[in-house]
Parts: structure tokens; C-alpha cells; sequence
């Protein structure tokens, strides 16, 4: 198991749009230079993610540049798109 940390002042938790107690958690770890993002169900954390402080300008960047044009016309899909599906990187 993991090392636990106590959850900083600094973060938000956002609910998955499938619902089923699932939520997404984001906090801010100044002391390790990290922003954690971590994947819930119910009281159980199932994935996290660290993402090094230096990065963090870029994350905001990419969130900050994603727009919907317009409203969505088809339900919401729980398939995970294939590789083929994500833009490619510089």
C-alpha cells in the first residue's frame, strides 16, 4: 500500500458524469512539488496520477484550450477511444 497523505487545503472533487459514486479528485502537494490527480469509487481511490509542477502550465494550457462548439447530440459513450482517435504530439 501506498503512503498516505493527509488531503491538502488546496484541490476540488468533480463527480463522473456515469455517476456511481464515482469522483475524481484533484490536490495541490507544494512540499512535494506535485498536483495529484486521483480516480474514486465510493471511499476507494482506484488510480492517481502525479503530475510534476512543471507541467503543470502545460495541463492547464491543454483544459484551458478544450471547447465544445456545440451541444452534444449523441448520449454520452463509456467506450475508451483508441489510440487512433487522439490528436498527435509535436
Amino acid at each position: 500500500m501506498g503512503e498516505l497523505v493527509a488531503l491538502p487545503k488546496t484541490g476540488d472533487v468533480f463527480e463522473d458524469v456515469r455517476g456511481g459514486d464515482r469522483t475524481m479528485r484533484v490536490t495541490c502537494h507544494p512540499q512535494r512539488g506535485t498536483v495529484v490527480v486521483s480516480l474514486w469509487v465510493d471511499r476507494i481511490c482506484r488510480a492517481s496520477f502525479q503530475l510534476a509542477e512543471a507541467d503543470l502550465p502545460r495541463l492547464q494550457e491543454a483544459l484551458a484550450g478544450m471547447r465544445f462548439e456545440a451541444p452534444l447530440e449523441e448520449p454520452f459513450d463509456n467506450a475508451r477511444p483508441g489510440p487512433e482517435a487522439l490528436p498527435e504530439t509535436a
